[in-house]
């Protein structure tokens, strides 16, 4: 696997990771009574999927694409 695709997979694992955090944490003042942020959640909620989505297909097929071992 190159730098740049390793660098890329990174970058886009952190901010996933980010979204998914940021969404847990909108949930939770909403409970509390934000429910001006409700739209907020909702828009965010789009974007961790579209980038979630995009993340687990870029890392599939890093993960098809490497060689196999060989059994010798």
């Amino acid at each position: 696997m190159s730098g740049a695709t390793k660098t890329a997979l990174l970058l886009l694992g952190l901010i996933a990771a980010g979204f998914l955090v940021s969404q847990v944490i909108l949930g939770q003042l909403i409970l509390g009574g934000r429910v001006n942020l409700i739209k907020t959640h909702q828009h965010t909620g789009y974007t961790t999927v579209v980038v979630g989505i995009v993340y687990l297909i870029f890392s599939l097929k890093v993960i098809a694409s490497l060689p196999t071992r060989s059994k010798g």
